[in-house]
């Protein structure tokens, strides 16, 4: 099971507040899109789920339980968070995709095999399995992109949080990413991308939410959400009604 619920979150970086009374509830088997302009708190909503961040005021809670009660381990075994700006290592691909394999062992241990099953089968899923011998740092940006995404793959988790997962990637593995992350959440995984392309949005997400102003001011499947009204008050485009 897999379930995020957000009761009335605030959050303020000092005295700028960049959420306010945020509520709703994330089900499991759904791929959700998190949209909205620049600073609109896209990315700390993320931060606040992975508990990276902790809430002003209001309460969140994984499968019922108050996100505060669960350890950093057993965090890391439930939420895989891919951040707007990961940073790299000269470690191998190989090397880097294993760190999702963390929560799960001792670090004084070497891989299980079953390990290096879960890290291949992530690298290949990912499309970056010819890249498993190469430095990362040597890589290019939507290179090391997809290898992130490899990284949460292997973790293995239930709940997938992804900022901007297809920065720096062509117009093939943006799709590629859309659709590995539909694929997951149709498995019953838990999914929750921030996007800034509304058609990729309207293609592959299940559910939308859309911050404006620190505030969530619509939710629902694209169809019912992208609406020319909306589009005009968030993004200030004024969009022809077909």
């Amino acid at each position: 099971m897999a379930e995020i619920r957000f009761e009335e979150v605030s959050f303020a970086y000092g005295d700028q507040r960049v959420l306010s009374d945020i509520t709703f509830h994330l089900a499991p088997g759904t791929f959700y899109g998190i949209v909205g302009p620049n600073g609109a708190g896209k990315s700390t909503l993320l931060k606040l789920m992975d508990r990276f961040l902790l809430p002003d005021k209001g309460s969140i809670y994984l499968d019922n339980k108050p996100l505060g009660e669960y350890s950093l381990k057993e965090l890391a075994k439930s939420i895989a968070l891919i951040p707007q700006t990961p940073e790299y290592y000269p470690f191998t691909t190989r090397e880097v995709v294993m760190l999702g394999r963390s929560p799960f062992g001792n670090r004084f241990q070497s891989p299980s095999s079953e390990d290096q099953g879960i890290v291949e089968q992530a690298m290949i899923s990912a499309g970056v399995l010819e890249l498993a011998d190469r430095p990362v740092n040597q890589l290019s940006g939507g290179e090391r992109q997809r290898v992130t995404l490899a990284r949460a793959i292997a973790q293995q988790t239930n709940i997938l949080l992804l900022d901007e997962p297809t920065n720096h990637l062509d117009i093939e593995h943006q799709i590629l990413i859309c659709q590995l992350l539909r694929e997951k959440s149709h498995q019953g995984a838990l999914c929750i991308a921030v996007l800034h392309d509304l058609n990729l949005v309207s293609s592959f997400c299940d559910e939308v939410l859309v911050l404006y102003s620190g505030r969530l001011v619509k939710s629902g499947t694209p169809s019912e959400v992208f609406t020319p009204e909306l589009v005009e008050k968030v993004y200030g485009i004024r969009v022809p009604k077909l």
